[in-house]
Order: C-alpha cells, then structure tokens, then sequence
C-alpha cells in the first residue's frame, strides 16, 4: 500500500523506524544519542511534488515535498535523502518551586537557494515532571510531565542536582532534539 506522507513527517518515520530505543507503544522514550537513516530517491513527479523513496531493504514509500522544500527541482532519480535525528541530554535540571515553567523553542534552517534541498531542526523544550523512577549507574531520569507524557532524560554527571533527587520530586528540565534532512547526488563509480 502506498502511503502519501509530508516529507519532514517521513523522515522523522524512518529515523524513528531505525531506533530501537524509540518505542511508539506508550513506554518511555529515552533521549540519547542520534540514530540516521537513508534511502535513494527513485521517482521524482515534478507536477505533484511526490518523491518515490526506497531503502536499504528495497522497503518503498511515497512522500509529498511540501511547498516549504525549498529547491525541490534540484531533486533528480537516484539522489540519496539522508536523515539524522539527535536525541539529546538535558540541559538544565533542577528541583521545581514554579510548576508553571514549560516551553518550547523551535528553529528551522533551510538549504539556501539554488542547493540541493535540505533542513535543520532544532526544538529546546522545558518540562516540569514527576520523578518517576531514577538510575543512578547509566544517569537516566525517567519523568511524568503535567500531560502525563513519560521521558526518559540522560543526565549528564556534571548535573548535580541529578545525585539529589528521589521519586516524586518535581523537577524541571530543560533538553535539546534536532533533525538534518539533505539531499546529496551520489558519487559516480569508478571505472
């Protein structure tokens, strides 16, 4: 079954699909490292901005580039769309006295006119949270917001507030996510 999707929506989908230590069933999910996916571009409809994507498993899926791909005809067949996605660790941790502190901060780049396509996002995002549980070896902070989203954080060690906390503090925290999607033509074979 072909399935129509935006084309940040898709890449953020295969990132996703590529990271184990993302789960979509409701568990919580822990913001580490950076996981990257590609896959070769091999249909291009220049009229319904579609892009025919396959990956590494022959898997394909249609996306459509919104008008906000900017330089969308630099697109050509056989090009490779790659995609990372960073999963941060927090910022700023301290034990709440203000519960009313949550936030986002998102910034967009996009490819300059006349490149390939390509974009960088980054959000900055402020929490406050129930502690729900703590793991002191691998410094993971596993908090409930006010929504009753769970996130597991990796705290850094030179965060000491994190040696301080138990279970049902609230906290506020502030973590980092960031998204690069580009488009490169592939280098020619050696002959």
């Amino acid at each position: 079954m072909t399935k129509i999707l935006h084309l940040l929506s898709i890449a953020v989908a295969v990132v996703f699909a590529a990271a184990p230590a993302v789960s979509m069933a409701g568990d919580p999910i822990v913001l580490s490292d950076s996981v990257s996916a590609k896959a070769t571009i091999v249909k291009v409809d220049k009229k319904s901005r579609e892009l025919t994507l396959r990956d590494d498993t022959g898997t394909e899926v249609v996306v459509v580039a919104g008008d906000e791909v900017r330089n969308f005809d630099q697109i050509k067949k056989g090009d490779i769309l790659e995609v990372e996605y960073h999963r941060a660790a927090a910022t700023s941790l301290q034990k709440a006295s203000d519960t009313n502190v949550a936030g986002k901060a998102t910034d967009i780049e996009r490819a300059p006119a006349g490149a390939k396509p390509g974009m960088v996002a980054t959000q900055m995002s402020t929490i406050v949270a129930t502690v729900l549980d703590i793991d002191t070896k691998n410094r993971l902070l596993t908090v409930k917001g006010p929504k009753g989203g769970i996130v597991t954080i990796v705290v850094p060690a030179d965060m000491k507030a994190f040696d301080s906390l138990k279970k049902g503090d609230k906290i506020s925290a502030e973590y980092g996510e960031a998204v690069a999607v580009s488009v490169r033509t592939p280098e020619k074979k050696k002959k």
